[in-house]
């Protein structure tokens, strides 16, 4: 099996003559998921910067931009602590 070409929250650029991506062809977005076909072959989930919709997009319509952002980016730095108890429940913690 082959490596995915793009990693999680890497920039990349839509090309593609696919109908379907029309709508976002040529636009930047970030990538923030990624599936593995049967074939081997790898699918992503493309946050458009333009309007912040995911698009799913096949490694082949993608280009790499050379930018790469960090998951705080995308989904904040925030946490929060859970105390658990003897039975493996969880709570809030102070």
């Amino acid at each position: 099996m082959a490596e995915p070409k793009f990693q999680f929250y890497e920039y990349v650029r839509v090309v593609s003559a696919d109908p379907e991506l029309a709508e976002v062809n040529g636009e930047r977005g970030a990538i923030l998921g990624r599936s593995e076909d049967e074939d081997g072959g790898y699918g992503y989930a493309v946050l458009i910067e333009r309007d912040g919709i995911c698009w799913s997009v096949d490694e082949a319509d993608l280009q790499a931009t050379g930018e790469f952002g960090t998951r705080a980016d995308f989904y904040g730095d925030g946490s929060i602590r859970v105390r658990v108890d003897g039975n493996g429940r969880g709570t809030p913690a102070d």
